[in-house]
Parts: C-alpha cells; sequence; structure tokens
C-alpha cells in the first residue's frame, strides 16, 4: 500500500501546465497556487479508481507538515498516518537529491542535515526522518 502510494503519489501533476513544471526560475503566486493543486489532484483521481482509493488520502498529504502548515489540506500531526508522514519525509528527501531546471541535487550529507532540522523544528516526523536517513547513508 505504502509503495503504491509513494508511486503515484504526484499524478496529480497531470494537472499542472509544463511550463509550471520545467520553469528554471522562481514560481509566482499564481504558479505557486497551480503548484499546490497537484495534491488535490492526486487525491481526486486516485480516489476515483476503486483498487487506489484506500490510499489517496496518504499519496495527497506528500506536502503536508506536523504544524499545520503543508498543503493542500493544512493538515497537523495528529492527522497524519504513519505512511503519510513518510511520504511527506521521503518525498522531501528525494526533491533536494533530485537535480531540477534552476539547481543539481543536493549531496546526501546536506539533505540528511536538512530533514534533520525539519526534524527539530517541528516540521518533519522525527522518526520518519530517522528512517530515510538511515536509508540514505546506506
Amino acid at each position: 500500500r505504502l509503495r503504491r502510494a509513494a508511486l503515484l503519489h504526484d499524478i496529480g501533476k497531470l494537472g499542472v501546465t509544463n511550463a509550471v513544471l520545467d520553469k528554471p526560475g522562481a514560481l509566482t503566486a499564481g504558479e505557486w497556487a497551480e503548484m499546490r493543486a497537484h495534491t488535490r489532484y492526486s487525491f481526486e483521481i486516485l480516489v476515483t479508481v476503486p483498487v487506489f482509493a484506500e490510499l489517496a488520502e496518504d499519496a495527497a498529504a506528500h506536502h503536508e507538515r506536523l504544524d499545520g502548515r503543508g498543503y493542500h489540506r493544512g493538515l497537523g500531526g495528529s492527522r497524519l498516518t504513519p505512511s503519510a508522514r513518510l511520504l511527506a519525509v521521503a518525498d522531501v528527501a528525494d526533491a533536494l537529491r533530485s537535480d531540477r531546471p534552476y539547481r543539481a541535487g543536493l549531496p546526501v550529507e546536506r539533505v540528511t542535515t536538512m530533514l534533520q532540522a525539519d526534524a527539530a523544528a517541528g516540521t518533519l516526523c522525527a522518526r520518519s526522518v530517522e528512517a530515510v536517513c538511515a536509508v540514505l547513508t546506506g
């Protein structure tokens, strides 16, 4: 279930224009709104497919944060399942490690430091950060 949610979490990006997805510079406020909508689109797509409906909530929560300042629903820690928490951390780690049009992927050491700082600040789940850092550092 978690593996499927991880594979499908960004399916909502199909509803975001390539001009936004591939933009080499900073996004405008409108472009950020379009980008943030991808989590809602992921939920809307997955919930309509019976075999994926059970994982739609977790997959769509990959940009939610423990402090409630994530998106698209602004869910806080007690409303995020362990799977959603782990997906959020894995998504951040993947985004930081990956090359983007505007920057090269970051080294593992920098990514683990950034994830640990987010866990210490109460933004990301510390247990999930520990697990993802263990995988990253082998």
